[in-house]
């Protein structure tokens, strides 16, 4: 079963906030960090896009959500948000 963009948006706003409340909780910014690369790899393995992004070719569209996905876990693994 795949889950439609609007629903995987909210999933990865519910984590990255919850990694975010981790992170103030036990002040370490791994737990932040951690979710931004979960995110990046959720999109990656399930590249979801708008409906009404029509004009697009699906194969294009997947591309540039998968590439965008691998930009997330690059950040979120190199950079720390919480220093």
């Amino acid at each position: 079963m795949r889950i439609n963009f609007r629903t995987q948006i909210i999933v990865t706003m519910v984590l990255v906030i919850v990694g975010f409340i981790s992170s103030l909780w036990f002040a370490k910014d791994m737990y932040y960090n951690l979710a931004w690369a979960f995110t990046g790899i959720v999109f990656f393995i399930n590249p979801v896009y708008p409906i009404n992004i029509t004009n697009l070719e699906q194969e294009k569209a997947k591309k540039g959500i998968r590439i965008a996905g691998m930009i997330l876990v690059f950040i979120g693994l190199t950079n720390g948000f919480g220093v």
